[in-house]
């Protein structure tokens, strides 16, 4: 029967915001944080329009990585 499964799970998104010390970082290293910004997760969006976040973001677009950094981190 459909109506015992609970349908409302939480996603790892989520989970991660949760987190008092949750960084800038952590959420960008995660798959579904696009998908989570396009369905619009309020918790997502408030975290990220926050004046840190947007100046760490900035600063991730404008400077070219470090060359000895992992290919995997870099290229992402």
């Amino acid at each position: 029967m459909f109506w015992k499964f609970d349908l409302n799970t939480t996603s790892h998104v989520d989970k991660l915001l949760d987190k008092e010390d949750v960084t800038l970082h952590e959420l960008m290293d995660e798959d579904d944080v696009l998908q989570e910004c396009k369905a619009q997760n309020r918790k997502l969006l408030d975290f990220l329009c926050q004046q840190h976040c947007m100046e760490q973001l900035v600063t991730l677009i404008t400077r070219e990585p470090p060359v000895d950094m992992d290919e995997k981190v870099r290229f992402k």
